[in-house]
């Protein structure tokens, strides 16, 4: 099985390097790179979905069992590919694996992000704390960082909080016992947007669990891709 891995906002895919040596030879992970950072950091970030799920989509095999695993603004990207591949006909996941993100309808407190001044995103990224403050205090780094993670949160600023259709795979949300950015009740509402059956497990840590437990949290994500344990 091929585990399609799609990054937090602003973040490089590398980040789930260290994963396949957490997992049976017989899942093979494969990071999903965006535009913009990485191994494509010379390439212009993409701020508008319909092009970045098309980007995205041609890195997939769909004729192979696959599942999609996306953390944080990576689970809303993942949710839309799985709706894309379900409207193109192709095999949906046998599993989507949705880490650290309210449902799409609870979003709107991302709508303005895009659209503050450097100093203030760069202020509400420190607030979150997925960026390492080395990055913070590089004025020649942030100058490259900061068009990358604006054009993430312009995708969620124009993304709407209504509930934008439905995939019909199994879906298991994650979520951290203290993060306050996507918390129980939150992500128990993407119940609501699957045909297929649904599941919640709890990892320890905040938004940022991804880092601090990601022993605990890929044995729970092998456990669904091996088991099947969605419920």
């Amino acid at each position: 099985m091929n585990l399609y891995c799609i990054p937090y906002a602003g973040c490089s895919a590398r980040v789930y390097d260290s994963w396949q040596q957490h997992l049976p030879d017989h899942v093979t992970v494969v990071p999903l790179e965006l535009p913009g950072r990485g191994s494509r950091c010379v390439e212009e970030p993409i701020d508008e979905l319909a092009a970045l799920l098309a980007d995205l989509y041609q890195q997939l095999d769909p004729g192979s069992p696959y599942a999609l695993f996306g953390h944080s603004y990576g689970a809303v990207i993942a949710f839309e590919l799985a709706k894309l591949l379900r409207a193109k006909g192709d095999p949906e996941p046998s599993a989507l694996l949705l880490s650290a993100s309210r449902a799409p309808r609870l979003l709107g407190a991302d709508a303005d992000t895009h659209r503050l001044s450097d100093a203030e995103l760069t202020e509400r990224l420190a607030e979150l704390g997925g960026t390492p403050q080395e990055l913070l205090e590089n004025e020649e780094l942030m100058e490259i960082y900061l068009p990358v993670i604006r054009a993430d949160y312009r995708i969620l600023g124009e993304y709407g909080t209504g509930t934008p259709g439905r995939v019909g795979c199994p879906v298991v949300a994650f979520y951290g016992d203290a993060d306050d950015e996507a918390d129980l009740a939150s992500v128990e509402e993407w119940a609501h947007y699957t045909d297929g059956s649904f599941g919640v497990r709890k990892i320890h840590g905040d938004h940022f669990f991804l880092h601090a437990a990601e022993s605990e949290l890929v044995a729970a994500v092998e456990a669904v891709c091996t088991k099947g344990e969605s419920s």
